[in-house]
């Protein structure tokens, strides 16, 4: 067997990293692009290498992984039917019904201090360790990443005791230190308690306590609110080429109105996502954008010369040019639309009876509006949902394909969507600093 780290004729093949961010039921839509992006990249001779996830890019990352053994065209079929056949009761336990009256209980007990009455999360989801195990082999991951049909599977999740993300890595090679970029690497032998912990969302979900390795034991919370999208550490782990799906188009968000008066749960709520799902993106994309341009030449000679030994000068690895296939939505919104609309077609008046958590969801969340949208398409397991999620997924990666015929990009002001990029004016300041000692030394 061929070794993922060479080519058919002995030379070093490119190390292709994957990376998912969270999203909830927003992991469809992940799906759907690498249903069309993992063919094309095996058309080219060319297979992935590294998967990085958050969250629900977890749970795909870690899917994947465990069928890196498969064909492609199997891997990816197996991918979307896990997606098609997944319901609701999957990932969390009933809200109407006992359920939703063991959620107050808890509640009252926690304000009222009783004792062993503890409030954890506005949801149950314990269904989903064992959908978990049913989805994902384990033990063939392990063998993928052993036998080096893969270099790396990497979760993240955020510590609880530190406040760090915490990049849980099965690989054969030593995982990073990269303490200047304030992420924790432990080489772990993946399970369900690390990507459970990684979906945690935050009062939605409970924290989960990992047991495994003993030097990270602790209780976590969702990754994505310390690295929704791990781009870096696709490339601490030495990713030449990444391919990074987005839920949003990669522009910074801009501000949004809210309605006049007191703003609602949902437009809170979307505030604080547009940070985590766009705004981080958006910040490491700059960060690879002006690496690419400062410090490259070209894609012949590689890295400047002086920037090598700047960086080794001072104990850090060189840069190295990074090519990138980015698939997301065209326009900011797109998906939270489809969410109302496909609510509004299934469950809209008496049609919610069928469906009585999703009513109810849906009016926690307050009256029809944008925000609410995007907050809904994070919990609307419904397979009509999905199926769309699935299609705009595809759609939008052979939209990508189109534009780029040879499948990788470099250009930042090609694909970026930042407006009027300026390679002298790039606003990443970290690298503009490191760019202006660089040329005092």
């Amino acid at each position: 067997m061929t070794s993922v780290l060479s080519g058919g004729d002995g030379r070093p093949s490119p190390t292709v990293a994957v990376v998912l961010p969270g999203g909830g039921a927003r992991g469809a839509y992940e799906a759907g692009a690498l249903s069309v992006l993992l063919p094309a990249l095996e058309a080219r001779g060319e297979r992935v290498s590294i998967w990085c996830g958050t969250s629900v890019g977890a749970i795909n990352a870690t899917a994947l992984a465990s069928l890196a053994h498969l064909p492609v065209q199997e891997q990816t079929r197996s991918a979307v039917a896990l997606w098609r056949e997944l319901r609701k009761g999957d990932v969390i336990a009933p809200i109407v019904g006992s359920g939703g009256l063991r959620t107050i209980v808890r509640l009252l007990g926690h304000g009222l201090r009783v004792p062993g009455l503890r409030f954890a999360s506005l949801l149950d989801p314990s269904p989903l360790a064992g959908s978990l195990e049913r989805w994902i082999d384990w033990k063939q991951l392990a063998d993928n990443v052993a036998s080096e049909r893969l270099h790396s599977v990497c979760v993240v999740a955020t510590s609880l005791a530190t406040g760090e993300p915490v990049a849980f890595v099965a690989s054969r090679a030593a995982v990073p230190s990269h303490a200047d970029d304030n992420i924790r690497y432990v080489a772990a032998r993946l399970r369900g308690e690390h990507v459970r912990a990684s979906a945690a969302i935050p009062m939605l979900f409970p924290t989960v306590e990992i047991t495994t390795p003993r030097a990270a034991r602790g209780h976590y919370a969702d990754g994505g609110t310390r690295l929704n999208s791990p781009i870096k550490p696709a490339l601490h782990l030495g990713a030449d080429r990444v391919i990074l799906i987005g839920l949003e188009p990669f522009g910074r968000a801009a501000a949004h109105a809210v309605a006049p008066g007191r703003p609602s749960i949902a437009d809170v709520a979307s505030n604080v996502l547009d940070g985590l799902l766009v705004d981080q993106v958006a910040n490491d994309l700059h960060r690879l954008a002006a690496i690419n341009s400062f410090f490259v030449d070209d894609a012949s000679r590689g890295t400047v010369g002086s920037s090598h030994a700047y960086r080794t000068s001072r104990g850090r690895a060189p840069y190295r040019p990074i090519s990138y296939a980015l698939v997301s939505p065209r326009r900011r919104g797109e998906i939270g639309r489809l969410a109302e609309t496909v609510f509004a077609r299934r469950y809209g008046g008496v049609r919610g009876l069928r469906e009585l958590d999703f009513k109810l969801m849906a009016g926690a969340l307050g009256s029809r509006t944008r925000a609410r949208g995007e907050l809904l398409s994070f919990l609307l397991f419904d397979q009509e949902f999905v199926a769309e999620l699935l299609r705009f997924g595809a759609r939008d990666a052979r939209r990508w394909l189109r534009r780029h015929p040879r499948f990788w990009c470099r250009d930042a002001a090609h694909d970026l969507s930042f407006a009027h990029y300026d390679r002298g004016a790039v606003s990443e300041r970290e690298a503009i600093e490191e760019f202006r000692a660089h040329r005092l030394h």
